[in-house]
């Protein structure tokens, strides 16, 4: 720090990928530089570049700011934008200036007129009443010796529309702003500008009302009075430094101008994204343009069915802008919202130039790390848009889609986080994330299914701790402790995760829900309950056979109609038995790890207990009868059958694979699973045929109906073509990609500085690469088929070794390098045959 080492490990021999840095504590403000020197097997040396880090306000007592607020009010009222101003002057000269700032809110700063950047929709999306962060700003290069400060706060998550209800004033009714900046000089002094009192402000600048879902009114002929002073306030969680990637502008998309057949002008970027649209537009003073945000058209028309509430439930969404022209060229630079679209229709305009309108795609700014490509186009497709829907929805939290609901839900994040990893680095990311899920933990142990919360407790409040959806809490850190090595998953969310086993093994206890009292909110189910009451057996003790839960979500119409009334009503307890195996024994696992094997003893009684369970109830003479593929995949994934058992399920998934036409047939919980148990049990044809379906409801359907991300429901149009009105940008059945790495190319993080590579070849495809940056350096595999042989190349990364099984069971045990293998072609004999 400052010239000074602080810490130096020396020389350290170990084939860890990490260092742990064990020098003195930091202090609040610190600049700290670091570097790493490799030595490899010879002797030989290298220094890497030098890296900085900085480091925040670690103590409460380091912020001199007030938190401030305009019109103090408790009132449930939607109001304009809060602006807030400061003048103040520097003589000296500037060596650094920090802008360290949050709100209860969205908030945008500028200074001297210009843009603070570094994050947009900050301070982010977070359980208000547990966390809330602070940005830190680099702007010694905007100060200058006259100034201006200036914040606009608007409602955000905080006082906005949230969730599928678009719950209004959930954290609070009141935005506020808490900002310091602190300008430090060459001659050693030190200068606060703080928000308090003496902070001009007003609400009637150009944004008028603002909301994340809704879009903005703006009006640019306004500008702010700042006629009065800020007031005062108080709010009680202390603000700690964002940890997660910021939320940054991205990715811009120049439209192409449709006219609809009723003769509107509709803009069509070409890509479904979250983001916004900046514009540059001229016009008389006080006309009023409007730019309406959509997914898909409907005959040629604006479509907003994708996003509007369901009936009956919730209040408006509208993805709209309403901007008032100045009457000189304006530019609109949006903030305070983001949209799911890739349509925007225009009205209020007689002429519409598209080159004054862009799209920014707005997401969280994680390293993308991994990609594949074949030699189908229509996979590579929908990887990209696997991609793009990932993108889409990592916005400081895994949403389940961008534009009607942006809520965190728990089971879409669990089932498709390792795919994410795949694609992306993560681990940051879920890091904060997994914050917020611990925020939302009950005292007795539930989790909730959508983190941050966005709804109080109502009668929906039954349908938290969905098994499957909640099992989250150990199911991600579990993914994450894997693909990057890392225990402090484990250790972080030990807690989380052991209150989770507290809850559902307590649940399991709890049988008490057929035998209601006549106050119990179920009572009038009871009837449609104990229809589904299992027999008694010793392991109904390891099963959940009660509640609400979502199960197997989204399986296609053909296969289980979700719109049943009954639906949520009837207890899953096959997904119940199943997941309680699944995650108990993860948990068992991580617990034997950091040395806790009594509590590890536990979950392994209740992860056996509920395969035996599984077993009593569900698998009848060694097989499971049922053409619902969910059904099948389930145990085979979560290894809850005996070896009999494996083959006859295995062959009956196959079979019911070939009866639907290769048609998929599974929902959320299990669409990662389905491919990968066809291949593990010799029906790789099957997997391959399934894959390449392009035939509703299938992943290659929603690329041949022009999809440019990845659809939530595989039946997203009914025969006449119509919208069913599910979101059209969902991650969660993009899960299957991670099948391509895994099986097709047959990339597999299999322990500390060890893969395992087996590649699959099949289907169509005469060539396939994939292409992973792992924690351990970039692993890739690739095959071709040509002349009669398959050719494969694989690339193992520095200090790492790979086990690499070829599919005519040639095994090979290898150290870093690259390789160079070939089979006969007889092996698509072989796959055929199994």
């Amino acid at each position: 720090e400052d010239g000074e080492v602080i810490f130096d490990s020396g020389l350290v021999s170990s084939d860890d990928m990490f260092c742990i840095y064990k020098g003195r504590e930091f202090q609040s403000g610190e600049i700290i530089t670091w570097c790493v020197t490799l030595w490899d097997e010879s002797g030989k040396s290298e220094k890497s570049e030098n890296a900085v880090f900085e480091i925040g306000l670690l103590h409460s007592g380091d912020w001199k700011a007030k938190w401030i607020c305009g019109i103090n009010t408790d009132k449930e009222e939607r109001l304009p934008a809060d602006y807030y101003k400061k003048s103040f002057s520097v003589n000296s000269s500037i060596i650094k200036a920090r802008l360290y700032a949050t709100a209860c809110g969205v908030y945008e700063a500028r200074i001297n007129g210009k843009r603070v950047e570094g994050y947009v929709l900050a301070p982010g999306c977070t359980e208000y009443e547990k966390r809330l962060y602070y940005q830190t700003y680099d702007v010694t290069d905007m100060i200058d010796s006259e100034n201006n400060i200036e914040f606009i706060v608007g409602d955000g998550w905080f006082k906005g529309k949230i969730g599928s209800d678009s719950e209004e004033y959930f954290f609070g009714r009141q935005t506020k702003l808490l900002a310091q900046l602190e300008i430090f000089y060459s001659d050693g002094r030190k200068d606060i500008i703080a928000t308090d009192h003496s902070f001009l402000w007003c609400n009637d600048g150009p944004i008028g009302y603002n909301d994340l879902k809704d879009g903005i009114e703006y009006d640019a002929s306004k500008m702010p009075s700042y006629s009065c002073y800020a007031v005062e306030t108080t709010y009680e969680v202390a603000p700690t430094a964002t940890n997660s990637p910021a939320i940054k502008e991205h990715e811009t998309f120049t439209p192409k101008l449709l006219q609809s057949p009723s003769g509107k002008n509709t803009l069509d970027f070409g890509q479904n994204l979250a983001g916004y649209i900046r514009f540059k537009v001229k016009g008389k003073r006080g006309n009023k343009l409007t730019i309406r945000m959509c997914e898909i058209l409907e005959n040629g028309e604006y479509c907003d069915k994708t996003f509007k509430t369901l009936p009956k439930r919730g209040k408006s969404i509208n993805q709209q802008i309403d901007y008032i022209l100045s009457g000189n060229n304006d530019t609109f630079e949006p903030n305070f919202f983001y949209s799911g679209f890739r349509y925007a229709l225009v009205e209020g305009m007689e002429e519409v130039n598209p080159e004054n309108f862009e799209a920014v795609a707005v997401y969280s700014s994680m390293e993308y790390v991994g990609d594949f490509k074949c030699s189908n186009g229509m996979i590579n497709k929908f990887v990209e848009n696997t991609i793009w829907s990932e993108k889409s929805n990592f916005v400081d939290i895994p949403t389940d889609c961008p534009q009607r609901e942006k809520s965190g839900w728990t089971g879409d994040a669990q089932l498709f986080a390792k795919t994410a990893t795949y694609f992306a680095d993560t681990s940051a990311f879920f890091r904060k994330w997994l914050k917020d899920v611990r925020d939302c933990q009950r005292e007795d142990g539930r989790v909730d299914n959508v983190c941050p919360k966005i709804r109080p407790v109502n009668q929906r409040d039954m349908l938290n701790g969905s098994v499957g959806w909640a099992d989250a809490a150990i199911i991600i850190p579990y993914t994450l402790w894997k693909m990057y090595n890392d225990d402090s998953f484990i250790m972080d969310n030990y807690e989380l995760m052991h209150g989770w086993k507290q809850y559902v093994m307590k649940a399991s206890a709890d049988k008490t829900i057929y035998h209601l009292s006549d106050g119990h909110p179920m009572k009038s189910m009871k009837h449609v309950i104990e229809k589904y009451l299992l027999p008694d057996s010793p392991y109904n003790k390891y099963i959940i056979e009660s509640g609400l839960h979502w199960g197997e979500w989204a399986e296609p119409l053909d296969v289980f109609d979700c719109s049943d009334p009954m639906f949520l009503v009837a207890p899953k307890q096959e997904e119940a038995a199943a997941y309680m195996h699944y995650s108990m024994s993860m948990l068992a696992e991580m617990l034997r790890y950091i040395g806790k094997g009594d509590e590890a003893a536990v979950c392994e009684e209740y992860a056996i207990g509920a395969k035996k369970a599984y077993n009593f109830h569900f698998v009848k003479e060694d097989d499971i009868v049922t053409d619902r593929q969910a059904k099948l995949v389930r145990p085979l994934a979560f290894g809850l059958l005996d070896e009999t058992a494996q083959k006859n399920v295995a062959k009956r998934l196959n079979d019911v694979a070939i009866s639907r036409e290769y048609k998929v047939g599974t929902g959320f919980l299990s669409t990662p699973f389905v491919l990968q148990m066809l291949v593990k049990y010799g029906y790789v044809d099957t997997a391959y045929k399934m894959l390449e379906n392009t035939d509703e409801p299938g992943w290659l359907a929603m690329v041949a109906n022009g999809a440019t991300t990845v659809w939530e429901c595989y039946n997203n149009f009914d025969k006449d073509g119509h919208c069913l009105g599910h979101s059209m940008n969902h991650y969660s059945p993009g899960a299957v990609c991670g099948f391509l790495f895994e099986k097709t190319c047959g990339i597999n993080v299999d322990g500390k500085n060890k893969f395992t590579i087996s590649p699959n070849p099949g289907g169509t495809l005469t060539f396939a690469k994939a292409r992973y940056n792992s924690v351990y350096g970039e692993v890739v595999s690739s095959w071709t088929k040509e002349d009669g042989k398959y050719i494969f190349n694989i690339e193992v990364p520095s200090n790492t070794k790979a086990t690499i099984i070829l599919p005519d069971g040639q095994r090979y045990e290898v150290e870093a390098g690259k390789y160079q293998y070939y089979c006969t072609a007889f092996i698509d004999q072989l796959l055929q045959s199994n």
